[in-house]
């Protein structure tokens, strides 16, 4: 979605991109293939999806990726260390990292093969069923990751569901998304403090398939998957569609860098949301890793398809919150700030930061 604003009579234009990260296909351990999951991406109005099986570029080798129509298919792949714990999104590379000793080593690897990655579903710690362990991130020591998974729809269904009694969650799975896990958001905002560290969300698509009894049904069907967590990007211009490599780049640049924000789709299409921060000078900055100087002070924006309740948070704490359609903050301080939007006690928007002054804020 197009959009243009004017501050202080300077005009800027940026393109909202809307996709589904962290999916499987029946490469590796999905319910679906790859033209079932993309031609539900395209029912469901995303502009791109990332798939990331197992260990595994098989889709990118079958030609899935690029273009189909007006949706752009990025193929990366899901690492982890040879306990299965530690598990890395990485996209870009060029080929699978065999390398399972210890996370440090598979991020490097990663990076050195042209990739970047995210970490995975990072605080898992279900024990309810032995059948679904969880899979926790534990090697926070490790450095040179570009983002977290800050929620991931999957993994907040199971930690929850601690008894086969919760039938309702089994029938109604997104109904019970309240918010990203607290834990995870303020290790986020310390990681934050010293370096940019982007956030996305993670559907964690499977199309898993339970059985009661003599019934076999699927939670989580991949229409239904792909109508939850979604991550929003902001560009200065539409990608490529002649130049499926340069389109790629730009979509990695964008994930990498934090442009944009994560939503619940079951709360509301957050599609047509604006969050954005104007310096005194009427310099336009996008959520992500800083490009330029901010000068202070400056009016943090936020411009939202239907009311709801605006958070800010500075430096990992919440300093004010208003409600409507169209807020403002005003910034004078240099911290790393960013926005929660709220409908009830639902979380519906998470913004990836506006880091303001240099590091360490």
């Amino acid at each position: 979605m197009a959009a243009e604003r004017t501050s202080n009579g300077k005009e800027f234009t940026f393109l909202e991109l809307c996709g589904a990260i962290h999916l499987h296909t029946k490469f590796s351990d999905g319910g679906v293939d790859f033209p079932v999951m993309i031609e539900t991406a395209k029912a469901v109005g995303l502009n791109y999806i990332v798939v990331t099986d197992h260990v595994s570029l098989k889709g990118r080798d079958a030609g899935f990726e690029g273009f189909s129509d007006d949706l752009f298919v990025c193929v990366g792949y899901e690492h982890n260390d040879a306990a299965n714990i530690n598990h890395y999104l990485a996209l870009g590379s060029n080929s699978v990292v065999t390398y399972t000793n210890d996370a440090q080593g598979y991020i490097n690897k990663i990076k050195e093969t042209g990739g970047i990655g995210f970490i995975a579903h990072p605080i898992e710690k279900r024990h309810y069923f032995k059948k679904y362990p969880p899979y926790p991130w534990i090697e926070w020591n490790a450095t040179g990751f570009d983002g977290i998974e800050l929620w991931n729809q999957m993994s907040d269904w199971l930690e929850n569901l601690r008894s086969w009694l919760h039938f309702f969650r089994l029938f109604y799975p997104r109904r019970f998304l309240l918010e990203a896990p607290r834990e995870l958001l303020g290790r986020w905002d310390a990681l934050n403090r010293n370096r940019f560290v982007s956030g996305i969300g993670g559907v964690d698509a499977h199309s898993m398939k339970v059985r009661l009894g003599i019934f076999l049904f699927t939670i989580f069907p991949i229409k239904v998957e792909l109508k939850g967590i979604r991550t929003h990007l902001y560009f200065s211009r539409p990608l490529p569609k002649g130049d499926a490599a340069a389109a790629k780049a730009m979509l990695l640049d964008a994930l990498k860098n934090g442009r944009g924000f994560i939503s619940n789709y079951r709360r509301g299409d957050a599609r047509g949301a604006e969050i954005y921060l104007v310096d005194k000078n009427g310099h336009a900055v996008m959520p992500g890793s800083p490009t330029a100087d901010i000068c202070l002070p400056a009016m943090l924006k936020v411009n939202l398809p239907e009311p709801a309740l605006v958070k800010l948070v500075a430096n990992g704490e919440y300093i004010d919150k208003r409600k409507g359609w169209q807020v403002e903050f005003p910034i004078s301080s240099r911290r790393v700030f960013r926005i929660e939007v709220y409908k009830g006690k639902h979380a519906w928007i998470y913004s990836n930061p506006f880091p303001v002054g240099p590091y360490p804020l």
